[in-house]
């Protein structure tokens, strides 16, 4: 679909930060679990492919094509005029790319009515149209080309095909049928390419096509959002699985076989790209019986459906589909944690060659829990499951990724053949990586409570904890938890402590490394306690030397609270990233985009008393650059006014952007600019409010 709208994103602790935790009476997030016991499937990238991703020799490049494993493309016809979204430089016809694709490994369809330069298209008549059908079908024998999946007749025959001009659009499927069969009896004919799934419109035309035998070799139709087609910001891949069971009872219905299902554009246009949105359709298309799905096309041609920044860089999305591509073997069932509404889903495979399973999820916010069961079907695991966790983010189409975050890697002891692995502070628009593979190596970043030395408290079992154990009881003046753990170099690591604190207020432990003098980690509430599911993490910086460590945390003075796991990882320069949706918003709104970073941003900034504020420690005073993104779509610069902890306001000037975070098409409309900021050591406020012009604002990273 390309439509073009506008839409309204000796050690010494350093310090402690708090987690703001969970409402008490909030319920416990259900768990998204993998069964590696029902392979259900080969491995084969269903959703891999792309509308319009190719546009031309080297855009995008091989070495960013190939790592996502594309299965198929879908691409204009040969000759076509289509110069979609105010596109000025052409972009390649199916055959042009084909070579492109073949070498890739992919396949292309070939869409005939995108021979028109319009879209809408724009029926000038019969002969015309056959013509265009016999330049379209000679050009691709005359091809030799070894790699198209099949001819797609027309696209959206529910919005686009002109029956006043034309007739119906069931007879027009026959006259365009019967003509592209007498010239090619072997390629496979695509369709009807409907907008949504609509059962009594594919009942229709189904039951035509059989009675007058011109059947689609391959059944089509978009996936494009809530619940059936509205593409702008609507997601609804919730109802996709009852689509596939619904069709497939439809054609037993009907007495017709059953086909291969294409499902050609997929993925709603505020959530174009966004790995945790896309994971939620990947999981429905892997699940049912889909043969191939292609990213929707909304914005610009040859970036993979926006898997490529405007500069031919990776993204967030293209390390998540290269994840995708990763996956070898066999597919393994997934259960989303909540399959009636948007959550948590993804993916899994196993590869027993590579005595390894991939896991790939997104959708879902806050501390989740990964229920990974069934070893028993893999021989090769005998007690303990080794995990490493990665996250990949969305900070926008045209921000490039380099490489995915290593979040930790644990040994998790496989009992009752599972192992259940916490993952915390999810955000919806990220996606995450679970490698799993036999135990016991020595790279680890997750020490569990329960395999420390514990004095005076108790270990507990529970599916809720991180390796299903924790210690509680952590009550005596002389009680403590205390962690040996090895880095590979000195230097500053976040500490990341997995908790839970079932009292009524804050609590207390104290932390001492490497017997230097301790300091105090709060513990807010978490309305209850691990058995009852519920957690949360505190963190914390502290500075480490090379090889073996002790981290010890002891009774504190206030309250109580059990120990699930510690975490670590280094910290590197100094850097924080807070989103204006995140920060205390006054007289604004908060929309949503997929230009946006975690695909949200704040608009409407637009009266005397619209602020924005947002919260931001330093570890020590002094003069930080401050990243902003942001969106200017007058036609002049804009300013607002900053103040830093209540202090005189300064003034930030935002040159014009050409549009609104939220425009249509992609013409690059947030920007970023940096400026200096001057922060006191600990937590700081950053205010902006409106000051000349108008502003939208998507993120800020202080560094």
């Amino acid at each position: 679909m390309k439509k073009l709208a506008v839409l309204l994103s000796g050690a010494l602790l350093l310090t402690v930060f708090s987690v703001t935790p969970a409402p008490a009476t909030a319920a416990v997030p259900a768990s998204f679990t993998v069964d590696l016991a029902n392979q259900y499937r080969p491995v084969t990238h269903v959703a891999s492919g792309s509308l319009y991703g190719l546009a031309e020799e080297g855009r995008p490049a091989d070495h960013l094509i190939a790592p996502t494993k594309p299965k198929m493309f879908t691409q204009m016809a040969p000759n076509g005029g289509q110069l979609p979204n105010g596109e000025t430089t052409p972009i390649g016809d199916a055959l042009k790319v084909a070579p492109i694709a073949e070498r890739n490994g992919a396949q292309v369809t070939i869409r005939m009515p995108d021979i028109y330069p319009n879209f809408p298209y724009k029926w000038v008549g019969w002969d015309d149209w056959y013509k265009k059908v016999d330049s379209i079908v000679d050009a691709r024998l005359k091809s030799g080309a070894k790699n198209i999946y099949g001819y797609e007749l027309w696209n959206e025959p529910d919005g686009t095909w002109n029956t006043a001009a034309a007739g119906s659009f069931n007879e027009g499927w026959k006259k365009t049928y019967l003509r592209v069969k007498a010239k090619d009896k072997n390629t496979k004919i695509i369709g009807p390419s409907i907008t949504n799934y609509n059962e009594s419109w594919l009942r229709d035309f189904l039951t035509y096509a059989r009675d007058n035998n011109v059947l689609p070799d391959i059944i089509s139709w978009h996936e494009l959002g809530a619940p059936e087609g509205e593409y702008l910001d609507g997601p609804a891949p919730q109802y996709i699985s009852n689509h596939m069971k619904a069709y497939r009872a439809l054609e037993t219905e009907l007495g017709i076989k059953h086909v291969p299902i294409s499902i050609n554009e997929y993925g709603v246009v505020s959530e174009q790209a966004v790995p945790g949105n896309m994971l939620r359709y990947i999981a429905e298309f892997e699940r049912s019986d889909v043969d191939t799905a292609n990213i929707a096309f909304w914005f610009r041609p040859g970036r993979l459906s926006n898997l490529i920044t405007d500069t031919g860089a990776a993204n967030g999305a293209w390390w998540m589909y290269k994840w995708y591509g990763d996956m070898s073997g066999q597919m393994a069932m997934t259960t989303p944690a909540n399959p009636t509404a948007l959550d948590l889903d993804g993916i899994a495979s196993v590869d027993h060659t590579k005595q390894e399973a991939d896991v790939v999820l997104g959708g879902g916010n806050g501390n989740r829990n990964v229920v990974v069961k069934g070893f028993q079907a893999l021989p090769y695991f005998s007690g303990t499951a080794h995990v490493k966790v990665e996250s990949t983010p969305w900070y926008g189409v045209d921000t490039a990724v380099s490489q995915p975050t290593n979040e930790f890697e644990g040994n998790f002891t496989i009992k009752n053949g599972q192992i259940s692995v916490p993952v915390s502070n999810l955000k919806e628009s990220s996606a995450y990586r679970l490698v799993i593979t036999p135990g016991n190596q020595s790279s680890i970043s997750r020490y569990e409570a329960e395999n420390a030395d514990v004095h005076g408290a108790n270990v507990f079992n529970n599916v809720n904890a991180s390796d299903s154990k924790y210690v509680g009881q952590i009550d005596n003046p002389d009680s403590y938890v205390q962690f040996k753990v090895n880095v590979p170099t000195a230097g500053n690591y976040r500490l990341n402590i997995g908790y839970a604190n079932g009292t009524q207020a804050v609590s207390t432990q104290q932390l001492t490394v490497n017997n230097q003098a301790n300091t105090t980690v709060q513990y807010p509430t978490t309305g209850g306690w691990l058995s009852e599911g519920n957690s949360n993490t505190a963190q914390t910086q502290i500075s480490l030397q090379a090889g073996s460590n002790v981290l010890k945390l002891n009774k504190g003075t206030v309250g109580s609270a059990e120990l699930d796991y510690i975490q670590l990882q280094p910290v590197g320069d100094f850097k924080v990233r807070v989103e204006a949706e995140d920060a205390k918003i006054n007289d604004a709104r908060v929309a949503r985009s997929s230009f946006a970073s975690n695909r949200q941003f704040v608009g409407n900034i637009d009266n005397s008393n619209s602020s924005v504020t947002f919260s931001v420690y330093a570890p020590k005073g002094g003069t930080y650059k401050m990243e902003v993104g942001y969106g200017n779509g007058t036609t002049g610069d804009s300013t607002q006014n900053i103040s830093v902890n209540n202090q005189a306001s300064t003034t930030i000037t935002y040159p014009k952007t050409g549009g609104w975070i939220a425009n249509i098409p992609n013409i690059g409309t947030r920007k970023i600019i940096t400026v200096p900021v001057t922060l006191k050591q600990g937590e700081n406020t950053i205010a902006f409010n409106k000051g000349t012009g108008y502003a939208e604002l998507d993120y800020i990273e202080v560094k």
